[in-house]
């Protein structure tokens, strides 16, 4: 499959200053972002998400 991408100048910079090619690059920021979001999320992260929607249901009751 073939898909076409506008990518920020940010990234091409990225890419050339690990001295890699741009389709390389933005391949590793997909793959990266695969395997994120496929993994388990980070415990910790999880009960300061609950936390956070808990005290906003508590104000929004007030």
């Amino acid at each position: 499959m073939q898909i076409t991408v506008t990518i920020s100048d940010g990234i091409v910079y990225e890419a050339q200053k690990q001295g890699l090619a741009i389709v390389d690059y933005v391949e590793s920021l997909i793959d990266k972002g695969r395997r994120e979001a496929a993994a388990p999320p980070d415990l910790d992260t999880a009960i300061e998400r609950i936390r956070a929607l808990s005290s906003s249901v508590h104000a929004a009751r007030k």
